[in-house]
């Protein structure tokens, strides 16, 4: 256990959109991510209207709070990005329109393979040089029509050595 956690909370735009944070963020790799470019500072690093936030909490068994049992908030209102960026992820930029249309919202399978449902997308993934892994593209719009992307309609199996 890394003995860390993060919040990321939305305290400037509030759009129901973007709401679930793998609509506009996700991780690629152990050090990669893409993350929607409209929240993330300008290249000259004015904070972006949209910009998300960040709680850190730490793990200690020697401290305990109520409402979080052994996690402490260590570090509050960190920017989304730099918070990224200080724990040595790299960032993909995605245009908001490719953000709305389910471009941030893959599923991450391990070991580098992705599966999207973007094109415009993926294709900025596989064309990013840090990207090392496979991205397999794949038709669900018949999901994103009713508003979900591969990411939200998975779920984590927990199975037991038979």
């Amino acid at each position: 256990m890394c003995g860390l956690g993060c919040c990321q909370r939305d305290e400037f735009e509030q759009c129901q959109d973007r709401m679930h944070l793998d609509c506009l963020f996700n991780i690629l790799d152990e050090d990669l991510t893409v993350l929607a470019e409209d929240v993330m500072p300008d290249k000259d690093g004015n904070l972006a209207e949209f910009r998300r936030m960040v709680d850190e909490y730490e793990f200690s068994k020697d401290r305990s709070c109520a409402e979080t049992g052994h996690y402490y908030l260590k570090r509050r209102g960190v920017e989304f990005t730099q918070y990224l960026t200080e724990n040595g992820f790299g960032i993909i930029p995605v245009s908001r329109k490719h953000q709305l249309e389910y471009g941030c919202n893959v599923l991450n399978l391990g070991n580098g393979n992705i599966l999207a449902c973007h094109k415009e997308a993926s294709r900025a993934i596989v064309k990013d040089p840090r990207f090392k892994g496979k991205v397999q593209l794949l038709d669900f719009a018949s999901i994103t029509a009713m508003y979900g992307g591969l990411h939200c309609s998975s779920q984590v199996v927990k199975r037991s050595a038979v």
